[in-house]
């Protein structure tokens, strides 16, 4: 009877670590819309912004090390070399690296449906690049 105890405490323990496992898996960002929008140093706000309806997918890998975005004409990695958390606003952050060496400051907002990247153009502008999420899954 204490073997069979003692068996299912570790069954129950192993279960419990495969669960855990499962609520940091592979998530998915379905967009609908991208928008740029430009830095005012006046007003010290991101302004004047312009978009336009496009079909894109972010898919974010289990550990957070690495995500994917893709459109239809092509599809970009992003490296990721610190990630954050902000418990009181509900958003992730992340300082990454595209695969053609470019840096970007990402932000998924699940809560207001939005992926915002801060980045700086050609000109050293600074940029923000906003996503509307339609799903996440």
């Amino acid at each position: 009877m204490k073997n069979m105890k003692k068996h299912f405490k570790i069954l129950f323990v192993i279960g419990l670590c495969i669960l855990g496992n499962n609520l940091f898996a592979q998530v998915s960002f379905s967009c609908t819309y991208r928008e740029y929008c430009s830095w005012n140093e006046y007003t010290k706000e991101f302004g004047d912004c312009k978009g336009y309806e496009e079909s894109s997918l972010f898919v974010m890998n289990d550990s957070e090390t690495m995500f994917t975005h893709t459109i239809e004409s092509m599809k970009s990695t992003y490296y990721v070399t610190s990630k954050e958390y902000d418990a009181e606003y509900d958003i992730y952050t992340y300082f990454v690296t595209s695969d053609v060496g470019n840096k970007y400051y990402y932000i998924f907002d699940p809560k207001n449906k939005e992926i915002r990247a801060v980045f700086s153009d050609e000109n050293g502008k600074s940029m923000l690049l906003r996503f509307y999420v339609k799903a996440i899954f």
